[in-house]
């Protein structure tokens, strides 16, 4: 189990679950984020020794009982193994493939698939698919094989993948660059992620009252220039569907529905619902009203003024 002592190892190192950040496929972190765990060498344990983890953790050796018995493949749990080229490019895999159908070894991974994942697809994301081909980088294996748990489906799906030497490369090439910026402790560039994006939020969540001249800063006016350019266009394109939503509810009127050629238009109600009426009760009950207030903390907002707005 990946234990405080095992999350606080992966920092001198990069791990197969870490190859999709790097690479800017990762829908879970960003490589700003992960720059600033390396380097500040501080990882968020709770979070990773969450509910999820556990659960999936708990059901491993459930899940390659099964699959051993579906494919009639033996498995061996294996210690970490580092890159014999690259030894900051570790692997730590969920199972060793050591007799199968096939000639050689492989590797096996050890997903849940559940409501509680964003992962509604039948095809393996992409950010398991680059784990594995670090993995068969690290033990130079020809191929991998995934057992997915389908909680939904209450079954046990079997994908075998081949080794795709052009994804390996491209991984190692990034992962080398990467590390590269953590030793010489140089942060990686932005990225226009919503994982970046929560990030910023998260370690400069409160303001302070100081005002910073950047007029000098040739970069920031570009920036600027663009994010004006941005909102304006945004403005445009809001406009422009708000005509074409205009004309869709006059062509249905009080119709709830329209099918088209490859489209469908609905303009329904919603279910009736029960409010709560707070103004009526702060006015009736302003001691109980009081009781239960409690301190919201305010959000840090992001606001762009640009001259003749």
């Amino acid at each position: 189990m990946e234990n405080e002592e095992f999350l606080k190892k992966r920092l001198d190192g990069i791990g197969g679950s870490e190859a999709a950040i790097i690479l800017g496929i990762s829908p879970f972190k960003s490589r700003l984020e992960l720059y600033h765990e390396k380097v500040n060498r501080q990882i968020n344990i709770d979070e990773s020794l969450n509910l999820l983890f556990n659960i999936g953790y708990a059901l491993e050796p459930v899940i390659a009982y099964h699959y051993s018995r579906k494919t009639n493949r033996l498995l061996e749990k294996r210690p970490q193994k580092l890159h014999p080229q690259y030894p900051f490019i570790t692997g730590n895999i969920d199972r060793e493939i050591v007799k199968s159908e096939r000639e050689t070894s492989g590797i096996l991974e050890i997903k849940t698939k559940g409501d509680f994942v964003n992962w509604y697809e039948e095809e393996i994301p992409p950010y398991y698919i680059t784990q594995m081909m670090q993995y068969l980088a690290v033990y130079n294996y020809s191929w991998g094989s995934f057992a997915v748990l389908d909680l939904g489906k209450r079954e046990i799906n079997v994908t075998d993948i081949e080794r795709d030497n052009n994804l390996i490369n491209l991984i190692i090439e990034e992962e080398k660059k990467f590390w590269n910026l953590v030793q010489t402790k140089t942060p990686p560039t932005i990225e226009p992620t919503i994982a970046c994006n929560s990030f910023l939020k998260e370690i400069y969540k409160t303001s302070e009252p100081i005002t910073i001249d950047i007029s000098d800063n040739k970069e920031a006016f570009e920036w600027a220039v663009k994010l004006k350019i941005i909102k304006q266009q945004i403005k445009d394109l809001e406009k422009e569907e708000l005509k074409y939503k205009n004309y869709f509810m006059d062509l249905l009127k009080n119709a709830e529905k329209a099918i088209g050629n490859g489209y469908i238009i609905t303009w329904k109600n919603d279910s009736d619902s029960l409010k709560f009426d707070i103004d009526n009760f702060k006015l009736e009950n302003q001691e109980l009203y009081k009781k239960y207030l409690k301190e919201k903390k305010g959000v840090r907002r992001f606001l762009s003024k640009f001259d003749k707005e």
